[in-house]
This record gives structure tokens, sequence and C-alpha cells, in this order.
């Protein structure tokens, strides 16, 4: 009987599904959750020499390794404004209980950096290829400073105008009866830097 209920369950469980896709990226999300959180436990063995004069080791760990996750997950690294609901208990509630939560803030923001360090800023960014990036900084949309600043130079501050689509020569001279213009050899084509590139 329980085994029927159960395989019923499963069933309704597959069938309600509205796809494939959902299965799949809660899958994807979980496993991308595991991952992040052995790196964030490796992180934690290699850098935890750098701290073995703390008060509070074991707060500092767990925030260290939020911290961590959190830029592996493509988050920026700012500390949340509340700690976990772990600290908020009542126990949590004195001065001894506040050095704790201050120890986990602590944690986070260094775990932050060091993920950043450890060059995982930019792990859930998905690379443009260089033709792909070429053609969106040609391409006519609105100049702002808010919108893909890494992919350029940044635009001047109040600069409205559309940036211009390149467009095949037109220059008479130049077109002759059955020749074609070669594009430019892409290896010639100079990528804006990136923020983690060393200079």
């Amino acid at each position: 009987m329980i085994k029927k209920l159960s395989l019923a369950g499963l069933a309704m469980m597959l069938f309600s599904a509205s796809g494939c896709t959902s299965i799949s990226d809660m899958v994807l999300e979980k496993e991308m959750t595991c991952r992040n959180e052995i790196l964030a436990y490796k992180a934690w063995g290699e850098w935890s020499w750098c701290y073995d004069d703390l008060d509070h080791p074991y707060h500092f760990a767990k925030g260290f390794r939020a911290g961590y996750e959190n830029i592996l997950a493509g988050g920026k690294g700012c500390q949340p404004t509340l700690p976990p609901r772990l600290y908020w208990k009542p126990c949590y509630q004195n001065p001894l209980g506040q050095l704790k939560i201050q120890s986990w803030f602590d944690g986070y923001s260094h775990g932050a950096l060091a993920a950043q360090q450890d060059g995982y800023g930019n792990l859930q960014t998905i690379p443009l290829s260089s033709t792909a990036r070429q053609n969106f900084l040609n391409s006519k949309i609105p100049a702002s400073n808010a919108c893909f600043a890494e992919l350029g130079d940044p635009m001047a501050p109040g600069q409205d105008e559309l940036l211009e689509m390149p467009g095949p020569v037109q220059d008479e001279e130049m077109l002759h009866d059955d020749q074609l213009i070669e594009n430019q050899d892409p290896d010639t084509i100079e990528l804006a830097p990136r923020p983690y590139d060393e200079k």
C-alpha cells in the first residue's frame, strides 16, 4: 500500500511539472549550490591560517563561507542587512552574542574578498565571443554608464545620443566590380580591458 502511494506521488510530481525545463533548472540550481558550498569549505581550509587569533572562530568561519558563497552565486559581496536567522535567537541578545554576530559579519566580508582574490568574482558571468562583444558595442543602444560598463569604456555622464551602427563601406573608390571588401583581421581588434586583468 505504501509502495503504491509512493509511486503515485512520484508520478503525480513528475507529471505536474510544467516540463523538463523546470526540473532541469531545479537540478542545475542544486548542483551549483553544492559546488558553491564545497568551494567555500575548501577556501576556508586554505585561508583559515590567516585567522588563527580570533575570539569567535566558529562564527567567523560561518560568515566567511557565506560571503564566499555569495560571490560564487553571482553576488557583489555586500554584507546583508541582517545576519542569518540563527543569530536572531534570545541567546545572542547579549554582549557576547553581539560579538559573535559581529564576527559573522566580519567573516562574511573577508570571505567575499577571498573569493574575489581567488578569481571567482565573475564565475556567474557568461562570456561573450569577441565578435558578439564588438557587435554589441557598435550597435544602436542608449548610452548609459549603468548598462554593461565592463564591456567597454564608460560613457560620459548625460550623454543621451545613440551609438552609431557600423555598416558596409560605401566609398565608391573602394568598390569595384566583382571585388569584395574583406573584414578587419580579428587578431587586430583591440578588446576593452576587463577589471580583473593585470595592469
